[in-house]
């Protein structure tokens, strides 16, 4: 099989990454994945459904059936957050230090792993953000825009530093809030040119008063 083939290659060169970190932090983990990876990759246990990078969860299915174990899949995922494929839109150490570690532990933990997160661990990462600046850093958004007041320089979307001046004539007939709404909720409604549709819909994931904050934020504080 291809895939395990591949995995199991990198497993061969990386025997022993994930030894010797039993310390990890899972809850940090979550919420750094979702922050930082979320926004590229689907894994059904974070609530992320990117789709510009591997769905983790299918990537690593057949290897775990096939007997791959997960300290192996922890140091497979450490080791692509801190060297990406040549060619990859991820950049190099996208998280590093002891996030990049947390962030290969819970990813291994949960990779292709059946129902939902429970405790803490359920309520880590967007489920606590409350404030526009929260969220748009737990959704992942940073990895993808541009947004000078969040300090983030993601190129895989449109910037969002013009939003505010800019979203009321994207769409004829639409308000800047209707309009960043429907971003949010519908991504493919509307694209702006020169861009795909690599964004996840946001709706179910956010509560209405977090898209409400998020839609603040961006038109508020954004040129």
């Amino acid at each position: 099989m291809p895939a395990l083939a591949a995995l199991a290659a990198v497993a061969i060169a990386l025997p022993l990454a994930a030894c010797g970190r039993d310390d990890s932090d899972l809850e940090n983990g979550k919420a750094k994945f979702v922050a930082n990876c979320g926004s590229c990759h689907t894994l059904s246990r974070a609530g992320t459904q990117g789709t510009t990078g591997p769905n983790l969860d299918a990537a690593f299915q057949a290897a775990l059936a096939d007997g791959l174990d997960r300290d192996t899949i922890d140091g497979i995922v450490h080791r692509q957050i801190l060297h990406p494929r040549r060619g990859s839109v991820m950049k190099p150490e996208i998280v590093s230090g002891k996030d990049a570690g947390d962030v290969a532990a819970y990813v291994s933990y949960v990779a292709a792993r059946s129902g939902e997160d429970r405790g803490r661990l359920a309520s880590a990462g967007l489920a606590q953000a409350k404030s526009g600046d929260q969220i748009f850093t737990a959704a992942g958004c940073a990895g993808c825009h541009t947004f000078k007041p969040a300090g983030s320089t993601g190129n895989i979307g449109p910037s969002l530093d013009d939003l505010k001046s800019e979203a009321g004539n994207r769409e004829p007939g639409k308000s800047a809030e209707d309009y960043v709404r429907e971003s949010m909720e519908t991504p493919d409604a509307y694209l702006v040119k020169g861009f795909g549709n690599a964004m996840p819909s946001f709706k179910g994931r956010l509560t209405d008063a977090q898209i409400k904050a998020l839609v603040d934020y961006l038109l508020q504080t954004g040129q």
